[in-house]
């Protein structure tokens, strides 16, 4: 089992996507959000000497926003999911059960991934 924390606001893609040229692009803060997600997963991979998970996974997702403002907890699954996708399994159709919870804390901005590997 991966428990992997963050400390920051997720990002959720759904409504940052930029269109041109017949396609759609991820703006700046999700890559940023993205790229945050690999280099924590990738560094627990690398401290616990973990390989990547190439059976179906059981994805839990708890985020802790740190204002009232409305968000849908389902947005939030796709960047995570994609962030470890190459790092933790191998792609993310790799998922298999996946859950989540949200709930505010006033200022805290907190999320915590929990991967299983289901044999």
């Amino acid at each position: 089992m991966l428990v992997i924390e963050g400390y920051k606001p997720v990002i959720s893609k759904k409504n940052k996507l930029k269109f041109g040229r017949g396609r759609a692009y991820k703006c700046q803060s999700v890559l940023d959000f993205e790229d945050y997600c690999s280099r924590l997963a990738y560094q627990y991979m690398k401290d616990n000497g973990l390989a990547m998970i190439k059976n179906p996974v059981r994805l839990t997702l708890d985020i802790v926003f740190g204002d009232r403002r409305r968000r849908d907890l389902q947005n939030c699954f796709d960047t995570i999911c994609d962030s470890l996708n190459n790092i933790v399994y191998e792609d993310d159709s790799q998922i298999t059960e996946l859950s989540g919870t949200k709930r505010y804390e006033k200022g805290i901005w907190k999320f915590t991934i929990t991967i299983e590997e289901i044999k």
